[in-house]
């Protein structure tokens, strides 16, 4: 299974369609023009994962290397 899918089934990630949100008279979210997506702020999981991710990213790439691969902007709002 690929990493997103396995995200997007524990509900971790949450990813909505923008095109339909258009169709609907809905204001587009995040600066995506198919899809946004962002880390489910109500699940607990998205914070285990995300003190997971910075750990792995900071052992991985070290400290300057994981802020220059990563984006800094809020992961709980819709990108």
């Amino acid at each position: 299974m690929d990493f997103r899918k396995t995200l997007k089934y524990l509900q971790i990630v949450q990813t909505v369609s923008n095109e339909q949100r258009h169709k609907q008279g809905l204001k587009r979210l995040g600066r995506g023009y198919f899809e946004a997506h962002r880390f489910n702020p109500y699940n607990p999981l998205s914070y285990i994962a995300l003190i997971i991710i910075l750990i792995a990213g900071g052992l991985m790439f070290g400290f300057v290397g994981f802020w220059k691969e990563t984006t800094t902007l809020n992961p709980f709002r819709w990108d």
